[in-house]
């Protein structure tokens, strides 16, 4: 818990992180994940409060959360989430505390209080959950929670379940969170996850962007976006080095020069963000043993 003289210190030392904020694709998870690193190095333990949409939830609802992409960027003009989650920062003004969201893409402004942020995502049956900040992803299922055999220890498959989620969650696909340990920290996800969004974001300013002022690039600004603006696509591409459906070889050795390019400043993007992370990670490290 902070005051708010700090909350605001706090959210300055955010923004001069410079996140790679901007694109709405992907990654809210990696970045609020960072965020309560970063706080967690000064000191400040924070929260992370989910919010899951039917079309993740539920098999009977494929609704999600969708907004107009004012960027046009993505390919069918809308940004559409199954969840989102953001930062919690626990703020007291004297009397009460109050539960403020951390959120660049939706608030670049400043923090807002978790309803503000509810409110923000408009979307029919939402479901939100206020959780410790150290669970950075969670599993679904194919069939409710209510459904799975767990025995009289909380087992599942010979597996304890991490957290005991409220009973409202009991006919929901949403199973259980997990920490950035094992495979999640192996793999760099979350490293990965910041340097896609910093390779797209600059994509987009340097190659998108000037391209929309223009009458004449109808098909290059289509293929653009459906290498940029779809995340599987851009994963595929740039993270992954791989080809799919879309990403075929044959548009890949079209844009081969552009690909290289992106290629390259995604590989620097990663170690950029793999040091800071590794920073942030030895800062608390040395904080528990003080």
């Amino acid at each position: 818990m902070v005051d708010q003289d700090t909350a605001k210190k706090v959210f300055k030392d955010i923004l001069k992180a410079s996140l790679p904020v901007g694109y709405q694709q992907a990654n809210c998870h990696n970045l609020s994940h960072y965020i309560s690193l970063l706080l967690e190095s000064k000191g400040i333990i924070t929260s992370k409060i989910w919010a899951f949409s039917p079309g993740i939830y539920s098999n009977s609802n494929s609704q999600l959360i969708t907004f107009i992409d004012k960027k046009e960027l993505s390919p069918n003009g809308t940004i559409d989430w199954g969840y989102h989650v953001a930062t919690v920062l626990h703020v007291n003004d004297g009397i009460e505390t109050h539960q403020m969201v951390i959120d660049l893409e939706l608030f670049p402004k400043g923090l807002v209080h978790y309803k503000t942020w509810l409110d923000k995502l408009k979307t029919k049956k939402l479901i939100s959950l206020m959780l410790d900040f150290e669970w950075y992803l969670f599993n679904s299922t194919m069939i409710p929670n209510s459904q799975l055999k767990y025995d009289a220890n909380g087992m599942l498959n010979s597996k304890l379940k991490n957290i005991i989620l409220p009973e409202t969650f009991s006919d929901k696909l949403i199973d259980d969170f997990y920490k950035y340990t094992d495979d999640s920290l192996q793999n760099q996800w979350l490293e990965k996850g910041l340097a896609i969004n910093a390779t797209a974001v600059e994509f987009y300013t340097e190659e998108i962007a000037p391209l929309l002022k223009l009458n004449n690039q109808a098909q290059l600004i289509n293929d653009y976006k459906n290498l940029v603006g779809n995340v599987f696509n851009f994963e595929t591409v740039f993270r992954d080095n791989r080809w799919n459906y879309d990403m075929t070889t044959d548009f890949q050795n079209q844009y081969y020069t552009i690909i290289n390019k992106y290629r390259e400043i995604y590989n620097n993007n990663l170690i950029k963000w793999g040091l800071s992370v590794a920073n942030l990670k030895n800062i608390i490290d040395s904080k528990q043993f003080e």
